[in-house]
């Protein structure tokens, strides 16, 4: 018996602290949400704006050659991904699996947003060169995120093996993730805005900007912010969960089903999928619903913007963080997850069918229903972190194999997934409306009109399009509701499916305990039983 302990403790991993998570830790653990969170605000409300209306504008088709670039990079995560989560579970080093990898990610991702963002590519003459370059950027930064974004999920499940205290550490990262999610959603769009009217109206439009100070702001500044952060969470960030030093993992194609057996799990991953691809559409149209849909509008004296659908989204979901965690606490992560579901759905509604008035005594709404969609948002955001760690407590007492980096691979490439297909399908439709050929003209229009004032003159711009047609206005209308409340109706059904509370945390805890130390067999009959049933139910 005690050879068999020693030969169990000399395969077991040591973790290089049991103590417990300090503040400062939790605060550096938390960070790398900031580019988790910020990465996704970021690319979501700018990269097909950035590659239809800067990079490729003025190929034919831009939308499709955009589209085509989102899904080849997706076909690469495909392999990258789970790859990468294979690669961290086999990793060993004295800071142990994953953060090795954190910290070489991070210090990439300046290098990797400086490609991507490189504005002066637009002047390539060449269609076919500069869609290559569009292409390649991305696929770089796609890559750069896999390899730091995929050990950090893995991390959320390892930082602490108290699930008390995992909650905790993963509360600061969520606290991370909203304002991350709100500061890098509004300022990269701002940007966006303002180098798009650069574009359109030149030097002397208010508010403009040129490509370098594009470039400064958000691949500069952003790559900077974003590198920092993520490598600070590798330097001072701990694992703590023991592993066997002697199993490794094979990538396989297969190993994409191999979570996919956990039924917790499943339900946690469409939880995710859809409250997190909810946003991606979301972001992905707004940009095209301020500028095309209700370009009329103004609020406080202030032209429509990007800001004044983000900004309220982001404040509600921030005003009720405290209100998610006391649900969480009372009600179970699920419920948090789900409540204001219903509030996510009536704003999104709202925003579809609000007119595009110059009528400021009704503009003020907008904002409301932003807001009222952000009471929903907040909570969906949040929780799906906090979940997947369990789920992973869940998966270990199953399998015996603490193999968090397959779990959290796939749960990136889902992500990414999601992603791809709601910024396709918004690049599809409006191309199927000839979105780009009418921002052509318009474009068009426009200089032709500043052009003749500066000259003195004055045109009929009675037969001028400038404005898009409804064509297009209710394509991004329809699109916006139907998906919201598809996808968030999903999410609420999926919340109902999932069953793990903290009452049965404690007693997986309590059998993982007997696991890691080779003590199932010492298991009295009901407590053998109760394993077996919370097994059945959960996993």
């Amino acid at each position: 018996m005690t050879e068999n302990n020693h030969n169990f403790s000399d395969r077991i991993s040591q973790p290089d602290t049991v103590k417990p998570m300090t503040r400062g830790e939790r605060l550096a653990y938390g960070a790398g949400e900031i580019y988790g969170g910020g990465y996704a605000a970021l690319l979501g409300v700018v990269l097909t704006f950035f590659l239809t209306n800067l990079i490729l504008v003025g190929i034919p088709h831009a939308e499709i050659y955009a589209a085509i670039i989102i899904v080849i990079s997706k076909v690469w995560d495909a392999i990258s991904d789970p790859l990468m989560g294979v690669i961290s579970d086999n990793t060993r080093t004295k800071i142990g699996r994953r953060r090795p990898w954190i910290i070489i990610g991070g210090a990439l991702v300046p290098v990797a947003f400086a490609i991507m963002f490189l504005p002066w590519a637009k002047n390539i003459q060449s269609a076919g060169l500069r869609i290559t370059y569009a292409c390649i950027g991305y696929f770089l930064l796609c890559t750069v995120n896999t390899i730091s974004q995929v050990p950090y999920a893995s991390l959320s499940a390892e930082i602490s093996a108290d699930f008390k205290e995992r909650n905790k550490a993963n509360s600061v990262k969520l606290i991370y993730s909203i304002l991350a999610s709100g500061a890098f959603y509004l300022i990269p769009a701002a940007a966006t805005e303002a180098y798009s009217a650069y574009i359109t109206h030149g030097t002397s439009a208010y508010g403009s900007i040129d490509e370098t100070g594009f470039f400064l702001i958000v691949a500069v500044m952003c790559g900077l912010i974003f590198g920092v952060s993520t490598v600070l969470v590798g330097i001072f960030s701990k694992e703590r969960i023991p592993y066997d030093k002697t199993q490794k993992s094979k990538f396989s194609f297969k190993s994409y089903a191999t979570p996919l057996k956990n039924k917790s799990y499943r339900y946690h991953l469409i939880m995710y999928i859809t409250a997190f691809g909810c946003y991606d559409f979301i972001s992905a149209l707004v940009l095209y619903y301020v500028t095309a849909v209700v370009p009329n509008i103004t609020i406080f004296g202030m032209k429509m913007s990007s800001m004044f659908i983000v900004a309220p989204m982001m404040v509600m979901a921030a005003v009720t963080y405290p209100l998610n965690m006391k649900l969480k606490s009372s009600k179970g992560k699920q419920f948090a997850f789900r409540w204001g579901l219903p509030c996510y759905i009536l704003g999104a509604v709202g925003l579809a069918v609000f007119p595009n008035t110059t009528n400021t005594n009704i503009s003020w709404l907008l904002l409301l229903c932003a807001a009222i969609m952000g009471t929903g948002f907040g909570g969906a955001q949040m929780m799906p972190w906090l979940i997947f760690a369990d789920t992973q407590d869940v998966a270990e007492l199953k399998t015996g194999v603490k193999d968090t980096g397959t779990y959290s691979g796939l749960m990136t490439f889902t992500r990414k997934i999601g992603t791809a297909i709601a910024q396709s399908t918004v690049l599809i439709v409006l191309a199927c409306v000839k979105y780009s050929a009418y921002t052509d003209e318009i474009v068009k229009n426009k200089a032709a009109i500043a052009e003749a004032e500066a000259a003195g003159e004055i045109l009929d711009t009675s037969q001028m399009l400038l404005e898009y047609p409804a064509s297009v206005t209710n394509a991004i209308r329809i699109l916006f509701a139907l998906v919201v409340v598809v996808m968030i109706g999903l999410a609420i059904w999926a919340s109902l499916k999932y069953k793990i509370n903290d009452q049965k945390l404690t007693r997986i805890k309590y059998y993982l305990e007997k696991q890691r130390a080779g003590e199932n067999d010492a298991l009295s009959e009901e407590e053998q039983a109760e394993r077996k049933a919370l097994l059945e139910e959960l996993g």
